[in-house]
């Protein structure tokens, strides 16, 4: 069911272009449109933060801490992906602190696409979208021990490495695994983001029979399975050229 004007400007909605009219605004004016109450003022406040530079980033996230609509909200972890680098470390301190639907608990229900999926925590996911820019400090997190930020980081980390093979990486998974024994959603998130590296099989199969929770081993075999399919896709990739 399509939203009518009326909802759209509610929740934020900024047509394309329609920000090239504000473009000569101040930096600060630029950055105040943030604080605005209205909605739409809000989205144009994050589109225009695109241009002011390292000093927009602070403002943003102070922003999307608050910010309960939804196209605000996008337009701001948008301009934050475009950021990139700079944005890297303010964000990693935000890892868990923004919102309610990050995985507190392992879930019942199974992920059954072979894609790998978007990272529940809005900070993970912006971070995710970054890419591999943001693999340095990410891998920082896997050897502290702030446990909301390591939960979360798993998502990016294995977001980013999905769909960006850094074979480097698999090493530092296998020691947090083996680091956080007593912890089941940590050890879950490790087996899922492994399903991104195929020098994770030998060690997943030895999990296996050694596993004792129904939830890891369902998702041990989706990381293997994953894997398999992947390199059976290039096998047969190399073969046809």
């Amino acid at each position: 069911m399509k939203s009518s004007n009326n909802d759209l400007v509610s929740r934020g909605f900024l047509t394309e272009g329609e920000d090239l009219a504000f473009v000569n605004l101040t930096s600060s004016q630029k950055l105040e449109l943030l604080k605005s109450s209205i909605p739409k003022e809000r989205t144009l406040g994050a589109r225009l933060a695109k241009g002011v530079g390292e000093s927009a980033v602070s403002a943003l996230i102070a922003a999307l801490k608050v910010e309960k609509k939804l196209y605000p909200k996008i337009e701001i972890c948008n301009t934050l992906v475009e950021c990139g680098i700079i944005a890297v470390k303010p964000l990693i301190q935000q890892l868990g602190q923004i919102g309610s639907n990050q995985h507190k608990v392992l879930p019942k229900k199974e992920f059954e696409k072979d894609s790998y999926p978007l990272p529940r925590d809005i900070v993970a996911r912006t971070l995710a979208h970054i890419g591999k820019d943001a693999l340095p400090d990410l891998l920082k997190v896997l050897e502290e021990n702030n446990l909301p930020e390591l939960s979360e980081a798993i998502d990016a980390i294995g977001y980013i490495c999905f769909y960006n093979h850094q074979p480097e990486v698999f090493e530092k998974l296998k020691s947090c695994y083996k680091s956080n024994a007593g912890n089941d959603l940590i050890r879950w998130k490790l087996v899922r983001a492994m399903s991104g590296f195929s020098e994770s099989k030998e060690f997943l199969i030895q999990q296996r029979p050694i596993c004792k929770n129904p939830i890891i081993e369902k998702e041990i075999d989706r990381s293997i399975r994953l894997i398999n399919k992947r390199y059976y896709s290039t096998c047969v990739h190399s073969i046809s050229q």
